[in-house]
């Protein structure tokens, strides 16, 4: 009596290329999962991405919403870390065009710079899209959003 084998010669070729497309598929998920779960966004505005190292205040949002548009205070944390403070702002300024935020001429407010520093020397950058200003002030321990309509003068 012949024995049986659980793999047919003619159907091992198939096998593996079976194999080899499940494997394949299971690492890229993995992969794609891993990429998106370190993508954070604002609760209230989510279209605003969360820079790494920052993590939302329970209780730190404001939200308005308005006929002209939202107005849209959060507060995030900044993770105690040895970097460089100018991470955070780097990341939005890189960031945020590629979302339709438009980095504005901070001169107009009368800093002389994009990024400007106030005199407690946090960093303040301002963006605009649409109708809407967004306002980041990054402060030593904590980064705050300001999200608002923005009048346009004639």
């Amino acid at each position: 009596m012949a024995r049986k084998s659980l793999f047919n010669a003619g159907q091992l070729p198939g096998t593996l290329i079976m194999a080899g497309a499940l494997a394949f598929t299971l690492g890229f998920t993995q992969a794609f999962t891993q990429v998106h779960a370190r993508d954070a966004y604002l609760s209230l505005a989510p279209d605003i991405p969360l820079a790494p190292g920052l993590s939302e205040f329970d209780g730190g949002q404001l939200v308005f919403d308005k006929p002209e548009g939202r107005i849209v205070r959060i507060e995030a944390q900044r993770a105690p870390t040895p970097e460089a403070g100018g991470a955070i702002p780097a990341f939005y300024r890189e960031t945020l065009p590629n979302l339709g935020w438009q980095l504005t001429d901070a001169s107009a407010r009368g800093a002389g710079a994009q990024t400007a520093v106030d005199s407690v020397g946090d960093n303040l950058l301002t963006f605009q899209r649409g109708g809407e200003t967004l306002l980041i002030n990054v402060q030593r321990d904590r980064v705050i959003f300001k999200l608002s309509p923005f009048a346009q003068t004639d």
